[in-house]
């Protein structure tokens, strides 16, 4: 129906072929063509035709023309402020990864979609399609496809028996989601006492009392755990299979949660190798790795957010020791001043720093919207999204996602 409407095949004819590759292109291109856009579609329609090829191939042969075209494979928005329909279709792969529905163009075409935005952002993130946006940005900002490219060992064998993985997935992905439908603070990520979790994740994370392979809402009071900190999913994807590294993982956690990228080691400082016999604690490697002046200042940054969550192995279990002899010690002191012993301690520093994290949050979000990185031009309009997030108290995950829908980034190139 999309590539013919309702034509039959005895209707097909040089005008009404022509008549079709415009409709057909006006989909396939989420706008209508550009004047000559289809010129040499239709010259090459019009030479099969000529050829004596019958008029259903050479519509079908039209149809491949314009499914081959930069215009269907390209999002060419325009330069400046987004037209309302590049603006349609910058919203519909924002939120459903695909092109925009009636809904949007009718709004686009009519001049109204622009004023109509905060409606029309809540429309679509209670479509089932906007699982997609929640799918695709957790995937792409905690970088969980680092879980399926370092595979645990052999030592962790109830990962692949319990399929743990797909559940880990699952977990993040309904936490999100959860905040995403009930429109909860941005803070919710980092001090959530509760998560979702079916019979295998539950028990990897030492609750009991949960059964099926259905996911629900399991509270954590009295556990470990808490926040995206406390996930399988964040935990497995910051590890490399075999074991952890607080370098790694205080990496991850800066760039992920506070959204500071520390610069690369200097060439001629030697990696950290791990000791295989037990004998020292990776912090006693890591306090000599210090002494070396280039290194002391970033990792005075990086180290203590790795300690932290030492006590999570390298698929997110609980453990209290490296080895009989070896206690894991996750204090740290960090560059402010503040110290922590325990993991829960440590969430609660990192939830004073809330504002930051939603500065990190909106900044993703607008980075995954635009398909580019973010740059010191858009850094104002982030001052403005967060001043807008801060003016009122109960502003949640998809207030944030309306501000920067609203945003200039977000409705100009």
């Amino acid at each position: 129906r999309a590539l013919y409407g309702e034509l039959r095949p005895d209707e097909l004819n040089a005008e009404t072929i022509a008549r079709r590759l415009e409709v057909f292109a006006e989909k396939a291109f989420r706008r209508p063509p550009v004047e000559g856009e289809l010129a040499p579609i239709r010259r090459l329609v019009a030479g099969k035709l000529a050829e004596g090829v019958k008029p259903l191939p050479a519509l079908q042969l039209g149809c491949q023309a314009i499914l081959c075209s930069p215009g269907f494979l390209y999002l060419n928005l325009g330069e400046g402020e987004l037209s309302e329909t590049a603006l349609a279709s910058r919203l519909s792969y924002f939120l459903w990864s695909s092109p925009p529905d009636e809904t949007l163009l009718k709004l686009a075409a009519a001049g109204q979609l622009r004023a109509g935005l905060a409606a029309q952002v809540t429309r679509m993130l209670d479509d089932p399609r906007s699982d997609r946006f929640v799918r695709d940005f957790v995937r792409i900002w905690l970088d969980l496809d680092n879980i399926g490219t370092m595979p645990p060992s052999s030592d962790f064998l109830t990962y692949y028996r319990d399929n743990l993985e797909t559940a880990m997935r699952a977990e993040t992905e309904a936490f999100f989601r959860h905040l995403l439908d009930n429109n909860l603070p941005p803070r919710e990520f980092l001090d959530a006492d509760y998560s979702f979790l079916n019979r295998e994740l539950a028990l990897h994370y030492g609750i009991e009392g949960v059964e099926g392979n259905r996911l629900r809402r399991v509270s954590l009071k009295g556990s470990s755990r808490g926040g995206l900190l406390g996930q399988g999913a964040f935990l497995t994807a910051s590890a490399n299979g075999v074991d952890t590294s607080p370098v790694v993982r205080g990496i991850y956690v800066l760039e992920k949660i506070l959204g500071y990228t520390p610069p690369p080691p200097p060439p001629d400082v030697p990696a950290i190798e791990p000791d295989i016999r037990n004998a020292t604690t990776i912090r006693e490697q890591l306090a000599k790795h210090r002494e070396i002046a280039t290194c002391a200042a970033c990792h005075r940054k990086i180290d203590p957010l790795g300690f932290a969550l030492e006590n999570y192995d390298a698929i997110g279990g609980w453990r209290e020791s490296y080895g009989p002899k070896l206690p894991i010690d996750a204090s740290g002191k960090l560059p402010s001043g503040e110290t922590f012993t325990t993991p829960a301690e440590f969430r609660a520093l990192l939830n004073a720093r809330h504002a930051t994290f939603t500065r990190n949050l909106a900044e993703r979000l607008l980075t995954y919207a635009l398909g580019r990185e973010v740059t010191a031009l858009d850094q104002p309009h982030l001052d403005v999204i967060l001043a807008a997030m801060s003016s009122k108290p109960d502003q949640g995950l998809r207030d944030l996602i309306r501000h920067v829908v609203q945003s200039k980034p977000f409705q100009s190139n």
